[in-house]
């Protein structure tokens, strides 16, 4: 991901919906890239800004990648993320993200 892109992502998503950070911000694909992951795993809607520490936890410890699975910061290799929502803690809202750097909020 080029700085560009990146900042495409801060500005839609400021800050981790996890716990509000806006200072150690990391791009997250939501389903995860593999080794001779197809690009289409980069697309807006696969990435998720969340602060590192939680990036690192739903990476290596099961409770946390549970909650990142019930709240859609991370997603199965074959589900579509522009089809499936993520919670934001902050907000308290669902969000969708498209492929065009932009996000619906579901619910009020």
């Amino acid at each position: 991901m080029t700085p560009k892109q990146f900042a495409k992502h801060l500005a839609l998503q400021p800050y981790c919906p996890h716990c509000g950070d806006t200072e150690t911000l990391v791009p997250n694909h939501r389903a995860n890239r593999g080794a001779g992951s197809p690009k289409s795993l980069n697309k807006p809607s696969n990435i998720l800004v969340l602060c590192s520490m939680m990036n690192g936890l739903i990476e290596s410890d099961a409770k946390a990648a549970a909650t990142a699975r019930r709240y859609g910061w991370k997603l199965s290799k074959w589900d579509n993320p522009a089809e499936k929502p993520y919670y934001d803690l902050v907000t308290n809202c669902w969000w969708l993200l498209d492929d065009n750097y932009n996000r619906d909020k579901l619910n009020e």
